[in-house]
């Protein structure tokens, strides 16, 4: 049974026989189909196979004939037919394997990856949740939603025309990607605000110009901003701001953040992919040049170097001007525009978060090995946040200028020292008992 579950595979195959030895069936034989095809030495106009020498039948006695005859086997359906298959230019260099052993005949082959099966719907909510719904519903469930026109009332949402961004932010240098379909690392150049929507829409540009402005410092954009009211508290803590710009037809890696997120749609339309941590195996995460993301190409799905990428289950989600996507905590995403394309990214923890969250501990913490063997799940890990946690609403006219940015690295100190400080309080509670 074991070998006959090995041996399944769609390419052309010679049927051998195993002698199956047991009390039951003394001599019997059994015919499974494996994958390499031997040719025949008879002369026909037809394809032939013929069993190899090890396939021959052997006496009962001859025990450690018998012993070898599945590796034999094994070895001649899955090595010396096995076709390799080159690194993929994502792939760490550094890396001798982790990728190969598909085909092209499995579905989805060279096609984008939001034409992969395994495709739900994302949950949509057309009204904003209070605080107390959307913790328990989404944050400590881990669930993304679209939040539909939820971001309607924010100032920027009418406010940032080009021109107005021009007028405010033209002279701003950013950093501007030569290509619109992403790849981590690739090229890209700085140029003024001011340069770059004056650039964006032009034919000689077509496929190029993706721009990100960081906000995190800046008051002014800050002053036009904030968050849905679902999570408008004291104890959520912002950790960046970024605005992501194009004239649509971006296309972004699959990637993973480790921090809370909402996308909130100022124009244009975008599509979103959305993958479980648990996924990471399926993904290939572990052999990713760039950590944090897939290297498998968002355009063209290759299945003979990823095919487990067909085991994926994954969310779709669609936005429009004026709704708001929830990426939960190290959810996988990747994400299309369409049309002038203003997208706000918020990233955030919660003050409370250092209680699941540990990043500093890579035995429990570290999204390449979500979903494998004797590693801790993702789902285990946000289990351990509280039922319920506190959220002080901020008042509806302070807008995030007035809110203090707290980045990655300040959060992980902060962890760091919270879960110190708790394991002195256990340590103190111990002696006294």
């Amino acid at each position: 049974k074991w070998f006959a579950a090995q041996a399944i595979h769609p390419a052309p195959a010679f049927v051998c026989a195993i002698w199956i030895n047991s009390c039951e069936f003394d001599r019997e034989w059994v015919r499974v189909t494996v994958p390499v095809p031997v040719p025949s030495t008879t002369e026909s106009s037809s394809p032939q196979f013929a069993l190899p020498e090890a396939m021959a039948p052997v006496r009962r006695s001859r025990s450690l004939q018998r012993l070898l005859l599945l590796p034999a086997t094994y070895l001649l359906a899955h090595g010396a037919a096995a076709k390799k298959v080159d690194r993929p230019p994502r792939v760490d260099k550094s890396m001798k394997k982790g990728w190969g052993g598909g085909s092209e005949d499995i579905p989805g082959h060279g096609l984008p990856m939001m034409q992969q099966g395994n495709r739900k719907e994302i949950e949509v909510l057309e009204s904003m949740p209070s605080w107390e719904d959307f913790y328990r519903d989404y944050i400590r469930e881990n669930k993304p939603v679209v939040l539909r026109g939820a971001v309607e009332e924010m100032p920027a949402y009418e406010k940032w025309t080009d021109e107005y961004i021009k007028k405010h932010w033209g002279n701003k240098v950013i950093g501007v990607e030569l290509n619109k379909t992403e790849t981590r690392g690739a090229e890209s150049v700085e140029m003024t605000v001011r340069e770059f929507i004056d650039e964006m829409y032009s034919e000689t540009r077509a496929g190029q110009l993706y721009a990100i402005f960081d906000f995190d410092k800046d008051a002014k954009a800050k002053s036009d901003v904030r968050l849905p009211s679902a999570i408008w508290c004291k104890e959520i803590w912002p950790q960046s701001v970024t605005l992501w710009m194009s004239s649509g037809g971006t296309s972004s890696v699959l990637h993973s953040d480790d921090a809370e997120n909402v996308l909130m749609m100022l124009d244009g339309r975008k599509e979103a992919m959305l993958v479980h941590p648990d996924e990471a195996q399926n993904l290939y995460a572990g052999i990713a040049e760039a950590r944090g993301s897939s290297p498998v190409h968002q355009e063209w799905v290759d299945m003979r170097a990823f095919p487990r990428f067909s085991n994926v289950t994954w969310l779709h989600g669609e936005l429009n001007k004026g709704d708001i996507l929830y990426i939960p905590h190290s959810y996988w995403h990747q994400v299309n525009s369409f049309g002038r394309n203003l997208g706000l990214n918020v990233w955030w923890q919660h003050e409370s978060d250092w209680q699941w969250w540990n990043p500093t501990n890579p035995k429990e913490w570290d999204i390449t090995r979500f979903g494998s063997r004797n590693f801790p799940t993702f789902k285990s890990l946000k289990e351990k946040a509280a039922p319920s946690l506190p959220c002080t609403p901020l008042p509806s006219d302070q807008d995030l200028s007035s809110v203090k940015i707290v980045s990655d690295d300040e959060y992980k100190v902060y962890t760091k020292k919270k879960k110190k400080q708790r394991a002195k309080a256990k340590a103190k509670e111990k002696e006294k008992a």
